[in-house]
């Protein structure tokens, strides 16, 4: 999410979705193993191609902008 700031004197921050994603949109996004064998659709799991934010491990569900996205194709 991008922010723009307007000229006013108040200066209000106004947040732009534009382009957002998920993690567990991504056929690079992998869940960590667990010993359970199954995984929360909000667990945390690694990107593949380099993550956004530099960061190893990535919330499947938390919105970000990301250079390296690349959907899932669905049959």
């Amino acid at each position: 999410m991008r922010y723009i700031m307007n000229n006013s004197a108040k200066q209000k921050v106004k947040p732009v979705p534009d382009n957002l994603i998920y993690c567990a949109q991504c056929r690079h996004f992998s869940y960590f193993d667990n010993n359970d064998g199954h995984n929360s659709p909000n667990a945390l799991g690694k990107c593949e191609a380099g993550s956004w934010d530099g960061n190893r491990g990535q919330w499947a569900m938390f919105q970000h902008h990301c250079k390296n996205f690349t959907k899932v194709a669905v049959d």
